[in-house]
């Protein structure tokens, strides 16, 4: 009986043995690290490592759009810097051609001022047009790349409204720059701004008074030499700007005769004479040679004279 208890007891031994062998055989082949681990607490380990990768996703995420946020605004700001810029060099060019002039701007009616004389107006003026252009061109170029990489961009909605008034101040700048485009325009239609050295404006035409008498043909070939021609009257108020600049014992030839038929007064441009301002009993058509080809005096009064006579002569050109 003893014996058989002793059996027994041996066998045990050997199981517990046996299975003690196993477990470190499976430890061993379990990974380095896991020994320790059971599958719950590998469950929320990973669970942990899952949290912290996310958290830092979410940092990361922040960092780059707290970054692009900034980048816009500084975006918006320096476009809105420009805006005001471009306004402000609007208004300062529209000052400096209104400064030319010497007109305020209120007055702005070109109707009224066909009506008066000008003073001959610099070569400044042109080039404030030519910047004026310059500006809207780049300025307005400028100011749409802008708009254009800031409209690509996911932004919040404080800044889609940033962009939308700074839209608006583009609009409005744009808007300026046509008006004063426009108003330089209206004006060198009646403002002569690229008259030779001395040649005199009046509207849109520049006039050469001659100080070498001629003929009437030889004044009208000089003319033509210097790109113009004999003065045409086509209003009461060029007759009188031409009167204005006569000696009060010169007279001075236009450019109409009567040469190819008696009495069919025409101008050298082949126009038919519908305006006059003839002195009291002229045309009269005297003397042997007669009297075909027509002056203008010192108080706008009309004569004719023999076309062979040497007299001083009015060229005009268009500007």
């Amino acid at each position: 009986m003893a014996q058989n208890d002793g059996t027994e007891s041996t066998g045990e031994n050997w199981e517990l043995t046996k299975n003690m062998l196993l477990e470190e055989e499976e430890q061993k082949k379990a990974p380095k690290g896991a020994l320790s681990l059971l599958p719950s607490q590998r469950a929320l380990v990973l669970l942990y490592l899952l949290l912290a990768l996310g958290f830092v996703i979410f940092v990361a995420l922040a960092i780059t759009n707290t970054q692009r946020v900034s980048a816009v605004q500084e975006a918006l700001a320096q476009a809105q810097l420009q805006g005001e810029r471009s306004h402000t060099t609007a208004w300062h060019n529209l000052s400096q051609v209104q400064h030319a002039l010497g007109t305020k701007p209120a007055a702005s009616g070109v109707g009224a001022k066909a009506m008066f004389f000008f003073p001959p107006v610099s070569q400044e003026m042109e080039n404030v047009r030519w910047k004026m252009a310059q500006c809207k061109t780049e300025c307005g170029k400028e100011l749409s790349e802008r708009i254009r990489v800031l409209e690509g961009r996911e932004v919040p909605e404080q800044a889609l409204q940033q962009l939308e008034e700074l839209q608006q101040e583009q609009s409005r700048v744009e808007t300026l720059l046509s008006t004063a485009l426009e108003e330089l325009r209206n004006l060198s239609e009646i403002i002569c701004t690229r008259c030779p050295a001395g040649w005199l404006q009046f509207a849109r035409t520049c006039y050469l008074f001659s100080t070498d008498p001629k003929p009437w043909m030889e004044a009208k070939a000089s003319c033509a030499g210097l790109g113009g021609q004999l003065a045409i009257v086509n209003s009461k108020l060029e007759n009188k700007f031409l009167a204005n600049y006569i000696m009060e014992t010169q007279v001075f030839w236009l450019g109409l005769s009567d040469m190819h038929k008696e009495g069919d007064w025409q101008w050298v441009d082949g126009r038919s004479l519908s305006l006059s301002f003839w002195n009291s009993g002229e045309p009269n058509n005297v003397g042997q040679h007669g009297e075909d080809c027509a002056t203008v005096s010192s108080r706008g009064l009309w004569n004719d004279a023999t076309c062979s006579g040497a007299e001083a002569w009015i060229c005009e050109r268009s500007c």
